[in-house]
């Protein structure tokens, strides 16, 4: 017979909720204010200039093509 004075164990469901409103309250943020939509064009800008990077590392360390010239395709291709 089970123990009915024995509490379960929802620190899971506690953390999952708390995480969730606080991603949910970000994401209201960064869309529903202005000062968010700056935010979020300087985040899309360095995801881009991240990403543009990773790019050029890539093709210089798998294609053996210059920096120089990776870099100024990748360049043509992000505007």
């Amino acid at each position: 017979m089970k123990n009915p004075f024995k509490k379960k164990d929802n620190t899971a469901i506690i953390a999952t909720i708390a995480v969730a409103s606080i991603a949910a309250g970000a994401v209201a943020y960064l869309f529903l204010t202005e000062s968010g939509n700056g935010v979020r064009a300087g985040l899309t800008k360095k995801i881009k200039a991240i990403a543009k990077d990773a790019a050029v590392e890539a093709v210089n360390k798998y294609a053996k093509i210059p920096k120089k010239v990776a870099k100024a395709a990748a360049e043509h291709v992000a505007n």
